[in-house]
Protein backbone atom coordinates (compact mmCIF):
# COMPACT_ATOMS: atom_id res chain seq x y z
CA UNK A 1 0.00 0.00 0.00
CA UNK A 2 2.11 3.06 -1.18
CA UNK A 3 2.44 6.71 -0.32
CA UNK A 4 1.09 6.14 3.94
CA UNK A 5 2.50 7.97 6.43
CA UNK A 6 2.09 7.40 9.93
CA UNK A 7 2.32 9.91 12.39
CA UNK A 8 1.11 10.18 16.06
CA UNK A 9 -2.52 10.59 16.85
CA UNK A 10 -4.31 12.75 19.51
CA UNK A 11 -5.38 11.19 22.37
CA UNK A 12 -5.32 7.32 23.47
CA UNK A 13 -4.49 6.55 19.58
CA UNK A 14 -0.93 5.74 19.24
CA UNK A 15 -0.62 5.86 15.71
CA UNK A 16 -2.47 6.45 12.44
CA UNK A 17 -2.02 6.06 8.84
CA UNK A 18 -3.30 8.73 6.39
CA UNK A 19 -4.83 6.81 3.18
CA UNK A 20 -8.02 7.92 1.29
CA UNK A 21 -10.91 5.09 1.34
CA UNK A 22 -12.71 4.36 -1.59
CA UNK A 23 -14.54 1.51 -0.56
CA UNK A 24 -17.77 0.10 -2.97
CA UNK A 25 -21.08 -0.02 -1.62
CA UNK A 26 -22.09 -2.84 0.27
CA UNK A 27 -18.67 -3.71 1.85
CA UNK A 28 -17.18 -2.37 5.28
CA UNK A 29 -15.45 0.82 5.09
CA UNK A 30 -14.27 0.76 8.70
CA UNK A 31 -13.32 -2.27 10.52
CA UNK A 32 -12.13 -2.46 14.02
CA UNK A 33 -10.36 -5.64 15.44
CA UNK A 34 -10.25 -6.17 19.57
CA UNK A 35 -7.76 -7.79 20.93
CA UNK A 36 -7.50 -7.02 24.85
CA UNK A 37 -7.00 -10.33 26.22
CA UNK A 38 -3.51 -9.28 28.10
CA UNK A 39 -0.72 -10.93 27.03
CA UNK A 40 1.96 -9.92 24.16
CA UNK A 41 1.34 -13.65 22.43
CA UNK A 42 -2.09 -13.03 22.31
CA UNK A 43 -1.94 -10.06 19.88
CA UNK A 44 0.80 -12.19 17.86
CA UNK A 45 -1.99 -15.09 17.29
CA UNK A 46 -4.45 -12.54 16.33
CA UNK A 47 -2.12 -10.98 13.26
CA UNK A 48 -3.38 -13.40 10.40
CA UNK A 49 -6.95 -12.30 11.33
CA UNK A 50 -5.77 -8.57 10.83
CA UNK A 51 -3.94 -9.38 7.58
CA UNK A 52 -6.81 -11.98 5.88
CA UNK A 53 -9.44 -9.22 6.95
CA UNK A 54 -7.28 -6.50 4.83
CA UNK A 55 -6.81 -8.85 2.12
CA UNK A 56 -10.55 -9.29 2.03
CA UNK A 57 -11.51 -5.68 2.20
CA UNK A 58 -8.12 -4.00 1.39
CA UNK A 59 -9.72 -0.53 0.48
CA UNK A 60 -11.39 -0.32 4.41
CA UNK A 61 -9.97 1.29 7.27
CA UNK A 62 -8.68 -0.89 9.65
CA UNK A 63 -8.65 -0.01 13.33
CA UNK A 64 -6.58 -2.21 15.81
CA UNK A 65 -7.21 -1.81 19.80
CA UNK A 66 -5.27 -3.86 22.02
CA UNK A 67 -3.23 -3.29 25.03
CA UNK A 68 0.60 -1.69 25.45
CA UNK A 69 3.59 -2.39 24.93
CA UNK A 70 2.27 -5.00 22.25
CA UNK A 71 1.01 -2.36 20.24
CA UNK A 72 4.10 -1.47 18.64
CA UNK A 73 4.43 -4.54 16.71
CA UNK A 74 1.58 -2.84 14.49
CA UNK A 75 3.83 0.08 13.95
CA UNK A 76 5.08 -0.04 9.88
CA UNK A 77 2.07 -2.93 9.13
CA UNK A 78 0.43 -1.42 5.39
CA UNK A 79 -2.85 -3.45 6.99
CA UNK A 80 -3.77 -1.27 9.57
CA UNK A 81 -4.47 1.97 9.57
CA UNK A 82 -5.02 2.87 13.37
CA UNK A 83 -3.71 1.48 16.79
CA UNK A 84 -5.78 2.14 19.47
CA UNK A 85 -4.75 1.08 22.89
CA UNK A 86 -6.94 0.66 26.16
CA UNK A 87 -5.53 1.08 29.95
CA UNK A 88 -6.16 -2.23 31.35
CA UNK A 89 -8.90 -2.44 33.75
CA UNK A 90 -10.41 0.07 31.75
CA UNK A 91 -11.03 -2.08 28.17
CA UNK A 92 -14.36 -1.87 28.21
CA UNK A 93 -14.77 1.62 28.43
CA UNK A 94 -12.38 2.03 25.83
CA UNK A 95 -14.40 -0.22 23.50
CA UNK A 96 -17.65 1.38 23.94
CA UNK A 97 -15.92 4.91 22.82
CA UNK A 98 -14.18 3.18 19.55
CA UNK A 99 -17.91 2.33 18.81
CA UNK A 100 -19.55 5.20 19.55
CA UNK A 101 -16.75 7.33 18.03
CA UNK A 102 -15.69 5.65 15.07
CA UNK A 103 -18.69 3.68 14.38
CA UNK A 104 -16.95 0.78 12.62
CA UNK A 105 -18.85 -1.55 9.92
CA UNK A 106 -17.39 -4.49 11.24
CA UNK A 107 -16.06 -5.58 14.52
CA UNK A 108 -13.76 -9.06 15.26
CA UNK A 109 -13.11 -9.31 18.78
CA UNK A 110 -11.00 -12.04 20.81
CA UNK A 111 -12.26 -10.26 23.98
CA UNK A 112 -15.45 -11.55 25.41
CA UNK A 113 -15.26 -10.72 29.38
CA UNK A 114 -17.12 -7.42 31.15
CA UNK A 115 -19.46 -8.01 28.96
CA UNK A 116 -17.25 -6.67 25.88
CA UNK A 117 -18.82 -8.95 23.35
CA UNK A 118 -22.19 -8.14 24.19
CA UNK A 119 -21.98 -4.62 23.78
CA UNK A 120 -20.20 -4.93 20.72
CA UNK A 121 -23.02 -7.20 19.02
CA UNK A 122 -25.52 -4.46 20.34
CA UNK A 123 -24.13 -1.26 18.63
CA UNK A 124 -21.97 -2.55 15.73
CA UNK A 125 -23.40 -3.85 12.34
CA UNK A 126 -21.57 -6.82 11.71
CA UNK A 127 -19.65 -8.85 14.45
CA UNK A 128 -18.03 -11.67 15.45
CA UNK A 129 -17.09 -11.82 19.05
CA UNK A 130 -16.63 -15.63 19.73
CA UNK A 131 -13.45 -17.12 18.43
CA UNK A 132 -13.28 -19.48 21.34
CA UNK A 133 -15.92 -21.31 20.22
CA UNK A 134 -16.11 -25.69 20.31
CA UNK A 135 -12.16 -25.57 20.11
CA UNK A 136 -11.15 -29.34 19.27
CA UNK A 137 -8.17 -29.94 22.16
CA UNK A 138 -5.36 -30.22 18.62
CA UNK A 139 -6.60 -27.24 16.51
CA UNK A 140 -4.53 -24.53 16.52
CA UNK A 141 -5.48 -21.37 18.48
CA UNK A 142 -4.90 -19.37 15.83
CA UNK A 143 -6.39 -21.49 12.73
CA UNK A 144 -9.69 -21.88 14.72
CA UNK A 145 -9.59 -18.01 14.64
CA UNK A 146 -9.20 -18.15 11.07
CA UNK A 147 -11.44 -20.87 10.16
CA UNK A 148 -14.28 -19.38 12.03
CA UNK A 149 -14.01 -16.41 10.25
CA UNK A 150 -14.02 -17.95 6.88
CA UNK A 151 -16.85 -19.97 7.80
CA UNK A 152 -19.17 -16.94 8.86
CA UNK A 153 -17.67 -15.61 5.15
CA UNK A 154 -15.92 -12.44 6.97
CA UNK A 155 -12.35 -13.79 5.33
CA UNK A 156 -11.79 -15.60 2.55
CA UNK A 157 -11.24 -19.59 2.74
CA UNK A 158 -7.56 -19.51 1.37
CA UNK A 159 -6.64 -17.25 4.06
CA UNK A 160 -7.14 -20.10 6.45
CA UNK A 161 -3.76 -21.39 6.97
CA UNK A 162 -1.97 -17.69 7.46
CA UNK A 163 0.66 -17.65 9.70
CA UNK A 164 1.63 -14.42 12.09
CA UNK A 165 3.93 -11.89 10.51
CA UNK A 166 5.41 -9.09 11.68
CA UNK A 167 6.29 -5.98 9.40
CA UNK A 168 10.13 -5.07 10.19
CA UNK A 169 11.46 -1.54 8.43
CA UNK A 170 14.76 -2.18 6.82
CA UNK A 171 16.42 0.06 9.31
CA UNK A 172 15.37 -2.00 11.95
CA UNK A 173 16.65 -5.23 10.46
CA UNK A 174 19.95 -3.75 9.91
CA UNK A 175 20.29 -2.70 13.73
CA UNK A 176 19.26 -6.21 14.59
CA UNK A 177 22.25 -7.98 12.22
CA UNK A 178 24.48 -5.25 14.70
CA UNK A 179 23.48 -6.74 17.92
CA UNK A 180 24.51 -10.27 17.40
CA UNK A 181 28.63 -9.81 16.34
CA UNK A 182 29.42 -12.02 13.76
CA UNK A 183 28.02 -14.94 15.03
CA UNK A 184 27.25 -17.57 12.56
CA UNK A 185 23.92 -19.90 13.66
CA UNK A 186 23.32 -17.83 16.76
CA UNK A 187 21.11 -19.53 19.48
CA UNK A 188 19.34 -17.00 21.11
CA UNK A 189 17.72 -17.98 25.05
CA UNK A 190 14.46 -16.54 26.08
CA UNK A 191 14.55 -17.55 29.73
CA UNK A 192 12.04 -15.23 30.98
CA UNK A 193 8.22 -16.47 31.13
CA UNK A 194 5.44 -14.77 32.46
CA UNK A 195 3.60 -17.16 34.62
CA UNK A 196 5.94 -19.31 37.47
CA UNK A 197 4.29 -22.25 35.65
CA UNK A 198 6.21 -21.94 32.46
CA UNK A 199 9.29 -21.39 34.22
CA UNK A 200 12.12 -24.63 32.27
CA UNK A 201 14.30 -25.01 35.61
CA UNK A 202 17.34 -25.78 33.02
CA UNK A 203 18.12 -23.38 31.24
CA UNK A 204 22.22 -23.00 32.67
CA UNK A 205 22.31 -26.37 32.05
CA UNK A 206 21.61 -25.93 28.08
CA UNK A 207 23.76 -22.26 28.06
CA UNK A 208 26.69 -24.53 29.89
CA UNK A 209 26.51 -27.43 26.77
CA UNK A 210 26.48 -24.47 24.07
CA UNK A 211 29.63 -24.13 25.34
CA UNK A 212 29.49 -20.00 24.62
CA UNK A 213 27.57 -19.81 21.80
CA UNK A 214 23.99 -18.88 23.16
CA UNK A 215 23.17 -15.17 23.74
CA UNK A 216 20.29 -14.19 26.93
CA UNK A 217 17.55 -12.14 26.25
CA UNK A 218 15.42 -10.65 28.41
CA UNK A 219 14.85 -7.50 30.83
CA UNK A 220 17.35 -5.87 32.89
CA UNK A 221 16.52 -8.28 35.86
CA UNK A 222 16.59 -11.43 33.90
CA UNK A 223 19.81 -10.54 32.36
CA UNK A 224 21.32 -9.14 36.05
CA UNK A 225 20.95 -12.57 36.78
CA UNK A 226 22.75 -14.21 33.92
CA UNK A 227 25.56 -11.89 34.68
CA UNK A 228 29.21 -14.36 35.09
CA UNK A 229 27.39 -16.65 33.79
CA UNK A 230 28.01 -19.42 31.03
CA UNK A 231 26.21 -17.32 28.28
CA UNK A 232 26.83 -13.84 26.54
CA UNK A 233 24.21 -11.21 27.25
CA UNK A 234 22.44 -9.18 25.18
CA UNK A 235 21.61 -5.67 25.65
CA UNK A 236 18.03 -4.28 27.01
CA UNK A 237 16.00 -4.36 24.28
CA UNK A 238 12.79 -2.72 22.94
CA UNK A 239 10.42 -4.72 21.73
CA UNK A 240 10.75 -4.01 17.82
CA UNK A 241 14.59 -3.99 18.53
CA UNK A 242 14.42 -7.49 19.99
CA UNK A 243 11.94 -8.42 17.14
CA UNK A 244 14.84 -7.40 14.67
CA UNK A 245 17.23 -9.28 16.59
CA UNK A 246 15.20 -12.81 16.01
CA UNK A 247 14.80 -11.60 12.66
CA UNK A 248 18.78 -11.66 12.09
CA UNK A 249 19.09 -15.34 13.80
CA UNK A 250 16.42 -16.29 11.47
CA UNK A 251 18.47 -15.03 8.50
CA UNK A 252 21.69 -16.58 9.77
CA UNK A 253 20.23 -19.68 10.18
CA UNK A 254 20.30 -19.73 14.19
CA UNK A 255 17.61 -20.37 16.44
CA UNK A 256 15.51 -19.00 19.86
CA UNK A 257 15.02 -21.12 22.74
CA UNK A 258 12.24 -20.49 25.11
CA UNK A 259 9.00 -21.52 26.75
CA UNK A 260 5.17 -20.42 25.41
CA UNK A 261 5.86 -16.72 25.94
CA UNK A 262 5.08 -13.62 23.80
CA UNK A 263 8.99 -12.80 22.83
CA UNK A 264 8.71 -16.71 21.63
CA UNK A 265 5.84 -15.64 19.33
CA UNK A 266 7.27 -12.71 18.27
CA UNK A 267 10.57 -14.43 17.66
CA UNK A 268 8.34 -17.00 15.08
CA UNK A 269 6.53 -14.08 13.61
CA UNK A 270 9.53 -12.32 12.29
CA UNK A 271 11.25 -15.93 10.70
CA UNK A 272 13.55 -17.21 13.46
CA UNK A 273 13.35 -20.91 13.84
CA UNK A 274 12.28 -21.69 17.26
CA UNK A 275 12.27 -24.39 19.94
CA UNK A 276 9.18 -23.58 22.23
CA UNK A 277 8.90 -25.41 25.63
CA UNK A 278 5.88 -26.45 26.69
CA UNK A 279 4.75 -27.51 29.66
CA UNK A 280 1.38 -26.40 31.09
CA UNK A 281 0.07 -25.46 27.83
CA UNK A 282 -0.82 -27.68 25.53
CA UNK A 283 1.54 -27.22 22.19
CA UNK A 284 -0.73 -28.43 19.41
CA UNK A 285 -3.11 -26.06 20.54
CA UNK A 286 -0.34 -23.25 21.29
CA UNK A 287 2.63 -24.49 19.17
CA UNK A 288 4.80 -21.72 18.03
CA UNK A 289 4.11 -22.11 14.47
CA UNK A 290 5.56 -24.70 11.23
CA UNK A 291 9.29 -23.49 10.74
CA UNK A 292 10.11 -24.67 14.80
CA UNK A 293 10.13 -27.57 17.35
CA UNK A 294 7.81 -27.36 20.02
CA UNK A 295 8.82 -29.98 22.88
CA UNK A 296 6.09 -31.25 24.74
CA UNK A 297 6.72 -32.01 28.50
CA UNK A 298 4.56 -34.74 29.99
CA UNK A 299 2.27 -35.11 27.46
CA UNK A 300 0.28 -37.61 29.34
CA UNK A 301 0.08 -35.74 31.97
CA UNK A 302 -3.74 -36.14 33.48
CA UNK A 303 -4.10 -32.81 34.80
CA UNK A 304 -3.83 -31.00 31.93
CA UNK A 305 -7.05 -28.83 30.45
CA UNK A 306 -6.01 -27.98 26.56
CA UNK A 307 -9.48 -26.05 26.01
CA UNK A 308 -9.76 -25.11 29.70
CA UNK A 309 -6.38 -23.67 30.97
CA UNK A 310 -7.30 -21.47 33.46
CA UNK A 311 -8.60 -23.92 35.18
CA UNK A 312 -5.99 -26.22 35.46
CA UNK A 313 -5.33 -27.00 38.84
CA UNK A 314 -1.36 -25.79 38.33
CA UNK A 315 -2.11 -22.71 36.35
CA UNK A 316 -2.29 -19.79 38.61
CA UNK A 317 0.13 -21.13 41.48
CA UNK A 318 2.86 -23.33 39.79
CA UNK A 319 1.48 -26.28 42.85
CA UNK A 320 2.11 -28.73 40.36
CA UNK A 321 0.10 -32.36 41.67
CA UNK A 322 2.96 -34.78 40.49
CA UNK A 323 5.98 -32.56 41.88
CA UNK A 324 6.58 -31.16 45.27
CA UNK A 325 9.45 -28.93 43.57
CA UNK A 326 7.78 -27.38 40.73
CA UNK A 327 5.85 -28.33 37.37
CA UNK A 328 6.91 -31.75 36.40
CA UNK A 329 5.96 -30.79 32.89
CA UNK A 330 8.55 -28.44 32.57
CA UNK A 331 11.01 -30.38 34.11
CA UNK A 332 10.39 -33.35 31.74
CA UNK A 333 11.58 -31.38 29.05
CA UNK A 334 15.73 -32.30 29.51
CA UNK A 335 18.18 -29.86 27.61
CA UNK A 336 19.45 -33.10 26.18
CA UNK A 337 15.83 -33.27 24.15
CA UNK A 338 16.39 -29.37 23.25
CA UNK A 339 19.92 -30.49 21.14
CA UNK A 340 18.98 -33.73 20.10
CA UNK A 341 16.13 -32.73 18.33
CA UNK A 342 16.94 -29.36 16.87
CA UNK A 343 19.54 -29.26 13.95
CA UNK A 344 21.09 -25.66 14.04
CA UNK A 345 21.83 -27.22 17.96
CA UNK A 346 23.63 -30.32 16.35
CA UNK A 347 26.86 -28.98 15.84
CA UNK A 348 27.93 -28.12 19.39
CA UNK A 349 27.52 -31.61 21.06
Amino acid sequence: MPDQERIPAQGPDRWTVGRPAVVPPGRPARILVVDLLGGLGDLVMVLPVIHALHRRYPDAALRVLTHQPGDVLLHHDPAVTTITCAERGGERPAVLAELDRWRPDLVVSTTRYDGIAGAIEELAPQSVTDLWRSPPPDEPVGARYLRILASEHVIAPRDVDVAPRVVLTDAERAGGEQALDDEVRPVVLVPAAGMLVKQWPHWRQLATALAGRAFVAGEPAVLDAWRGGPARLLPPLALRELAAVFAAVGRRGGVVVGGDTGPMRVAAAVGARTVGIFGPTPSARYGLGRFGVDLQGLPECPHRLPTALTEQVCWWEAQCPLSPVGPACMADVTPDRVLDLVPALRSVR
